[in-house]
């Protein structure tokens, strides 16, 4: 029994005086006391074996799931014969001021690194305090900037509403998709200090750099990344055209505004299986029947499709328009010709300008405007074309980590928590970290006590 006991607390036997297992309805605890041997005094560097006194001290031990052990541990306290002073014996579990055994602490860091996980629920596990196990992790847990790589991807995701800067501006490798580091704000004047402190021949190696149709990024890139090619999101132009189409939709369905026309099959069309007109024509189905209660007939997708355009020449136009992008967009790497995609482009705008759809002419300015950045995209990296959808990846996984904790306020505590889950091999310190990250409030100055 002693023998397992000792290889789950994961001591030596030749180190041990005396051990023993406490077994309770929720708790099984450990008695140990080590053997006696020389000491090496802090102090002066002397040997001694002299014993001062004895302290029992109570740690802390997960071992078990669902139970929670305690190791009661004797520990001496010697007395140096040359310089008089005393000092506590070295201990296997944990240092000498810690409740927490060392295999503990390593247990719960590990639980951190799932992004399902949140401090409340591993404290929880535990058996200790939440501010403990948010302790445990500022310790161990600070994450330095990463080199940049060729390929980046710039992207914002909503960090928290009180906050004064609400989105948090993140930097992924495109290539090996893990996070590079994640700024506190987007706002231009702290990107600019940002980028600014990072060495130019770091930034001269970037090549690519794959962002949304935000005008911030293109000027920054332009001055702290003078090799970089700027490259628009595939799928943030799509999302352009499409939403200028839903806007002919709704600007259509406003016309509908008495009674006896909200009941017509048409608004209901518009109103309701308005999704059908956003989804790309070749993945409609065409083979498989279904009823549908507001045309009242079975019919498919493609067909319903076709219905919802027969109500106004304009959505049909705009529907031709935003399925001409879509096949200009997809594009295999063998068959790619710039100087024809640049043709086919130009000629792609100028007929969303000659529609006379308003909203189709906003959206051919757009498109002007960022032609070059929209052109470059049609690069390949190892089969892959260029595009943030590694990124965007990331942000829903934090989003799931901000609501999985009901909100974080504290940005660099949070951003420690993103990157540690979000990168495979992100490890955590093995040696504590001694900068403190806690965030220091206002002063409360002086105030009378309640009698």
């Amino acid at each position: 029994m002693n023998d397992f006991i000792i290889k789950l607390l994961d001591l030596k036997e030749k180190d041990l005086d005396f051990i023993e297992s406490i077994t309770k309805t929720e708790s099984s605890d450990f008695v140990i006391i080590l053997k006696r041997s020389i000491q090496v005094c802090p102090h002066c560097g002397s040997l001694t074996d002299r014993i001062k006194d004895y302290k029992i001290r109570k740690l802390n031990h997960k071992v078990l799931i669902h139970s929670h052990s305690f190791i009661f541990y004797k520990q001496r306290r010697y007395c140096c014969k040359d310089c008089g002073k005393s000092f506590v014996e070295y201990s296997p579990f944990t240092g000498t001021r810690h409740i927490l055994t060392a295999s503990t602490v390593i247990n719960i860091l590990n639980d951190l690194k799932p992004y399902t996980s949140t401090f409340s629920s591993v404290a929880k596990k535990y058996g200790v305090s939440v501010s403990t196990v948010v302790d445990i992790f500022d310790r161990h847990v600070q994450i330095k900037r990463k080199t940049l790589t060729h390929i980046l991807c710039f992207d914002e995701f909503y960090f928290n509403r009180h906050a004064k800067k609400k989105y948090a501006f993140m930097i992924m490798d495109f290539s090996k998709k893990y996070i590079i580091d994640i700024v506190e704000s987007r706002w231009s004047e702290d990107l600019y200090d940002y980028f600014f402190h990072i060495p130019l021949e770091e930034r001269n190696q970037v090549k690519y750099i794959i962002i949304d149709m935000y005008s911030n990024y293109k000027f920054i890139i332009h001055n702290f990344f003078k090799s970089a090619i700027i490259c628009v999101d595939p799928f943030h132009v799509v999302k352009k055209v499409n939403d200028s189409l839903n806007q002919v939709r709704k600007r259509i369905m406003k016309k509908y505004s008495t009674d006896e026309l909200k009941n017509s099959v048409d608004y209901k069309l518009l109103k309701s299986r308005y999704y059908i007109i956003l989804k790309n024509e070749d993945s409609l189905n065409f083979e498989k029947f279904y009823y549908d209660r507001v045309l009242g007939y079975t019919t498919t997708e493609l067909g319903l499709k076709e219905r919802i355009l027969q109500i106004n020449p304009i959505l049909n136009e705009a529907y031709k328009i935003k399925e001409e992008y879509i096949n200009f967009n997809n594009e295999n790497q063998e068959t790619f010709d710039i100087d024809k995609k640049t043709k086919e482009f130009d000629s792609l705008i100028k007929r969303m300008k000659l529609s006379n759809i308003q909203e189709m002419i906003e959206c051919a300015k757009t498109l002007t405007n960022w032609k070059q950045e929209i052109l470059n995209s049609f690069h390949w990296y190892d089969g892959r074309r260029l595009s943030n959808g590694p990124i965007e990846g990331k942000n829903n996984y934090i989003k799931k980590i901000i609501s999985n904790a009901n909100g974080l306020s504290n940005f660099k505590r949070a951003r420690n928590k993103f990157i540690y889950s979000q990168n495979q091999y992100e490890k955590y310190l093995i040696n504590e970290n001694k900068e403190s990250i806690k965030r220091i409030g206002n002063y409360r100055g002086k105030y009378k006590k309640r009698k």
